[in-house]
């Protein structure tokens, strides 16, 4: 949170009791006041869903229990491969030991889908919602690095080989259904399935396909600026076997000028357990690929967000506005980025605003962070400065 802090205003270069400055001094109050909110997520990163389920006991019962905390467990074992490296898990001495009873702590909730009964076994799907605050704290308690927000949505265009050998887009192909679960948009990189001009006329969609098959910049660049994104993973699914499927991802990274680089991802193959219903093979195979895909962005993005808490900074940090909205917005910004543990305001002019600044993490951080905000952070002449882009 923010800490209470002094106002020391500089009353030589404006005049007090005019209305911009009574405003200012209302907005500088909520900022002193201002609770940490977070980083808005585009999902919730504390979710990890399509756990599966399977429990013997002496009646149902008490296999259903039993597969519910052995469950519970999996999903948070899942939550930490999500949120920390394996590198700093490692490093933990003595080794971090989750048990059941520790697991079922961290949890807010959770939600069970495609149960399946007979009289001693039990099987199904869970969801788990972990309380964000109570994980945050085991974590730091066990001096664990562990990524604090999520970095900006992905565009996925999916392209899906049919049965009869010919490639298709559209959203209602198999793996199209499969990207379209909001479960996606819980991972550290969220990712969105791309549905603008997707479902076109077959003539039409032929060429379409064949532009995306061959990474057409001016192609990629339009849709970069339809769904206000920097990055497109352009996907090709096809069936390998009876129970297993190939994905083949391409990275573009766009910039101002268009599409600044084009990246091979590789191939990501899926699999189905042999005891899923036979109508699930094709969509959990493909959702077992799709995860490896999000594993590989993930990996990629804790590396570069990761927060160490033994790296902390204090700075003066120069905000500049042109009016109440801009400065509202640079206080909304400040006060929504986990990385900010104080923001002192020192003096205050109608134009622009100087704060001792505390935060977590490097300043190429906290820069990322604010820009997912829409506020830039550069050194000038002056020192550190903070203005809506």
């Amino acid at each position: 949170m923010y800490a209470a802090c002094i106002l020391v205003v500089i009353t030589t270069q404006f005049n007090g009791g005019t209305p911009m400055f009574r405003a200012l001094t209302a907005s500088l109050a909520f900022l002193i006041s201002s609770v940490m909110a977070g980083y808005a997520f585009a999902g919730n990163p504390f979710e990890i869903s399509g756990v599966r389920m399977d429990a013997y006991g002496s009646n149902v019962t008490v296999a259903r229990e039993q597969a519910i905390r052995a469950g519970t467990l999996d999903a948070t074992y899942q939550l930490m491969d999500r949120l920390t490296l394996p590198s700093d898990r490692l490093a933990l001495d003595p080794p971090l030991v989750i048990t059941e009873d520790v697991a079922e702590q961290l949890v807010a909730g959770i939600q069970i889908a495609r149960e399946r009964r007979s009289s001693s076994r039990y099987l199904g799907e869970l969801s788990v919602s972990f309380d964000a605050q109570a994980v945050r704290s085991f974590l730091r308690l066990h001096g664990l690095p562990f990524v604090e927000s999520q970095a900006l949505p992905v565009l996925v265009v999916v392209l899906w080989q049919n049965d009869d050998g010919k490639t298709v887009i559209g959203t209602e192909n198999p793996f199209a259904r499969v990207m379209s679960d909001p479960a996606f948009q819980n991972h550290l990189v969220p990712m969105k399935l791309a549905t603008q001009g997707m479902d076109v006329e077959e003539s039409a969609g032929s060429e379409r396909v064949w532009k995306l098959a061959n990474m057409d910049p001016a192609l990629l660049n339009e849709l970069a600026m339809q769904t206000n994104v920097d990055e497109i993973i352009v996907t090709s699914a096809k069936k390998t076997g009876p129970n297993s499927v190939s994905i083949r991802a391409r990275r573009a990274k766009i910039g101002a000028d268009g599409v600044e680089s084009l990246i091979a991802m590789g191939r990501f193959s899926g699999v189905a357990p042999f005891d899923t219903r036979p109508r699930e093979v094709l969509s959990y195979a493909l959702r077992d690929a799709a995860k490896k895909i999000a594993l590989v962005l993930e990996t990629e993005w804790k590396h570069t967000a990761i927060v160490r808490e033994d790296l902390r900074q204090s700075v003066r940090l120069t905000a500049l506005y042109d009016n109440l909205s801009q400065w509202q917005r640079l206080r909304d910004a400040l006060g929504g980025v986990a990385l900010v543990e104080e923001a002192r305001l020192d003096a205050l002019s109608y134009d622009g605003a100087l704060l001792t600044l505390r935060y977590i993490g490097s300043e190429e951080q906290l820069a990322r962070r604010l820009a997912q905000k829409g506020v830039e952070l550069r050194n000038e002449d002056i020192g550190l400065v903070a203005r809506i882009h």
